[in-house]
Protein backbone atom coordinates (compact mmCIF):
# COMPACT_ATOMS: atom_id res chain seq x y z
CA UNK A 1 0.00 0.00 0.00
CA UNK A 2 1.39 3.37 -1.08
CA UNK A 3 2.51 5.58 2.08
CA UNK A 4 0.71 8.82 1.94
CA UNK A 5 -1.42 10.74 4.50
CA UNK A 6 -3.99 12.62 3.10
CA UNK A 7 -5.56 15.98 4.93
CA UNK A 8 -7.94 18.52 3.93
CA UNK A 9 -6.84 21.67 5.60
CA UNK A 10 -7.65 25.18 4.41
CA UNK A 11 -8.80 26.87 1.34
CA UNK A 12 -7.54 25.55 -1.84
CA UNK A 13 -5.79 27.51 -4.69
CA UNK A 14 -5.91 26.42 -8.52
CA UNK A 15 -2.69 26.71 -10.06
CA UNK A 16 -2.04 25.85 -13.42
CA UNK A 17 0.92 23.46 -15.10
CA UNK A 18 1.70 20.70 -17.57
CA UNK A 19 3.64 18.00 -17.00
CA UNK A 20 4.69 14.79 -19.75
CA UNK A 21 1.64 12.58 -20.40
CA UNK A 22 4.15 9.59 -18.80
CA UNK A 23 4.00 11.28 -15.56
CA UNK A 24 0.58 12.07 -15.97
CA UNK A 25 -0.43 8.68 -16.61
CA UNK A 26 1.83 7.40 -13.35
CA UNK A 27 0.18 9.90 -11.30
CA UNK A 28 -3.32 8.95 -12.26
CA UNK A 29 -2.43 5.49 -11.26
CA UNK A 30 -0.91 6.84 -7.76
CA UNK A 31 -4.45 7.94 -7.73
CA UNK A 32 -6.19 5.32 -7.94
CA UNK A 33 -4.13 3.57 -5.17
CA UNK A 34 -4.73 6.41 -2.70
CA UNK A 35 -8.01 6.02 -3.12
CA UNK A 36 -8.21 2.42 -2.08
CA UNK A 37 -6.25 3.40 0.86
CA UNK A 38 -8.33 7.26 1.47
CA UNK A 39 -11.90 7.25 0.44
CA UNK A 40 -12.59 10.01 -0.54
CA UNK A 41 -9.33 11.50 -1.91
CA UNK A 42 -9.29 13.08 -5.06
CA UNK A 43 -6.14 14.34 -7.47
CA UNK A 44 -5.48 17.97 -5.48
CA UNK A 45 -5.48 16.26 -2.12
CA UNK A 46 -3.34 13.37 -3.35
CA UNK A 47 -1.06 15.85 -5.11
CA UNK A 48 -0.65 18.28 -2.22
CA UNK A 49 -0.33 14.86 0.03
CA UNK A 50 3.09 13.71 -2.58
CA UNK A 51 4.15 17.68 -1.74
CA UNK A 52 4.04 17.71 1.77
CA UNK A 53 5.83 14.57 1.92
CA UNK A 54 8.34 15.94 -0.69
CA UNK A 55 8.99 18.82 0.83
CA UNK A 56 9.44 17.41 4.24
CA UNK A 57 12.13 15.14 3.01
CA UNK A 58 14.05 17.54 0.80
CA UNK A 59 17.05 18.35 2.75
CA UNK A 60 18.76 21.06 0.53
CA UNK A 61 14.89 22.57 0.47
CA UNK A 62 14.69 22.76 4.71
CA UNK A 63 18.34 24.37 4.20
CA UNK A 64 17.66 26.71 2.01
CA UNK A 65 14.38 27.41 3.84
CA UNK A 66 16.55 27.89 7.10
CA UNK A 67 18.83 30.36 5.37
CA UNK A 68 16.23 32.23 3.66
CA UNK A 69 14.47 32.51 7.21
CA UNK A 70 17.54 33.76 8.89
CA UNK A 71 18.27 36.18 6.18
CA UNK A 72 14.26 37.80 6.08
CA UNK A 73 15.25 37.75 10.35
CA UNK A 74 18.60 39.71 10.02
CA UNK A 75 17.14 42.01 7.60
CA UNK A 76 15.51 45.32 9.12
Amino acid sequence: MIDLEIQVQSEPVTRKFRIRKEVSDEFDLYVKAAQEKSKGADESLVLEAILRNHFKRDKGFRVWLQNRDAQNYAEP
